[in-house]
């Protein structure tokens, strides 16, 4: 899955992830070096190379003292005789002394089946190597070997390989922390806006604004439009507000003269570029106090003489004419219906649209797809 850059926090769309490489590796099931047989694991690969073929790698390794790039060179060679050999994976019995020239010879740090998991595997074996020796001796300076020095130009060019992926596997991680702060400030947000107004006003329902009859509850969700903090957030959203904006300036001859219809208008945005793309009469409706917002910002801007506000729900009011050519409204939410505000737009196309009128946006879609949070289950 190709993800969409994102330059304020450097993420990398070029090239394929060391991370998500790693992981399809290690899933990968690993081949034994002699016969077909598959493992997930190297240690138990390296129990089977052991009790069925004679040769204990492990043993091997630690008594030649072979490095990571030797190592690999001798899985490759193994792997070289089997594909010459059809009867190789009988062989019961392998010895090496360290004396062998493939275990210098570069030509076997290519690997010799395509995507061979065991030789990533290599690394993991380094690491619990020097885990179990940091647990069997007291002097921690001696925990940890030193690895050796890259003699050869492709052992240096590997190195400088891992090296690097090493340096994207913690920019990941730097990207994984940003974000997972960036979710839960999205939804201590969401939660500020939205349900902490509405248990506010539900312990309120004793008040009345009367005097006599309680709030109704559908005034909780229009009062918590009431403010600026919620019209802030959504006006900062650059993707949803240039995007409504380039739409009515790039189709202006859709505008032209035209009577435009924004239900839920807020701060009066959406209007105001009906406005300036030629509508001949906009109409911008909201139930909440924000409408006297919309209302400056109109005069503020001029368009006063264009623009009709109406405060109230649009499902009960009439409009001062009786149709209109076209219906705007920001009304998707979280999830595309959080907000509610779905059924107001269709009761405003099925009471107040022309018949070959407008409705933008008129189509949406929901993708779904599963995942799994531990935090969460």
């Amino acid at each position: 899955m190709s993800v969409v850059s994102y330059t304020e926090s450097g993420w990398d769309t070029q090239e394929e992830r060391w991370d998500d490489w790693e992981d399809e590796e290690m899933n990968m099931p690993m081949k034994c070096l002699f016969c077909t047989h598959m493992f997930q694991s190297p240690i138990l690969l390296f129990r089977h190379v052991k009790q069925s073929h004679g040769f204990d790698f492990l043993k091997t390794r630690t008594e030649l003292g072979l490095d990571f790039y030797q190592s690999m060179r001798v899985v490759n060679y193994i792997r070289t005789l089997g594909m010459s050999d059809p009867n190789f994976g009988n062989v019961s019995g392998f010895v090496l002394d360290g004396s062998e020239a493939f275990i210098n010879d570069d030509a076997y740090l290519k690997p010799a089946i395509a995507e061979d998991s065991l030789l990533y595997a290599l690394d993991e074996l380094d690491l619990d190597d020097t885990a179990s020796v940091g647990s069997c001796s007291a002097d921690s300076s001696a925990r940890t070997p030193k690895a050796k020095d890259p003699e050869s130009p492709r052992e240096r060019e590997l190195l400088a390989c891992i090296r690097k992926l090493e340096q994207q596997v913690g920019l990941r991680e730097r990207e994984n922390k940003f974000i997972a702060d960036q979710f839960d400030e999205y939804r201590q947000m969401v939660k500020r806006q939205f349900y902490d107004g509405i248990d506010t006003g539900a312990k309120q329902d004793d008040s009345s604004v009367d005097g006599n009859q309680p709030e109704e509850g559908s005034d909780y969700y229009f009062n918590s439009y009431a403010g600026n903090d919620i019209h802030m957030q959504m006006l900062q959203d650059k993707v949803r507000t240039e995007g409504y904006r380039d739409f009515m300036y790039g189709n202006k001859d859709l505008f032209q003269g035209k009577v435009v219809l924004d239900v839920g208008c807020g701060t009066g945005i959406l209007s105001m570029f009906a406005a300036r793309a030629g509508a001949a009469r906009v109409i911008a409706v909201d139930n909440s106090d924000i409408i006297h917002k919309a209302r400056a910002n109109v005069i503020e801007n001029g368009l006063d003489g264009v623009i009709t506000l109406i405060k109230g729900r649009i499902e009960e009011l009439e409009l001062p004419v009786p149709q209109v050519d076209i219906i705007i409204s920001e009304w998707m939410g979280y999830f595309l219906l959080f907000e509610a505000m779905l059924d107001s737009v269709l009761v405003a196309r099925d009471r107040f649209l022309a018949p070959g009128g407008l409705l933008a946006p008129s189509a949406s879609y929901i993708y779904v797809t599963a995942i799994s949070d531990t935090e969460y289950m």
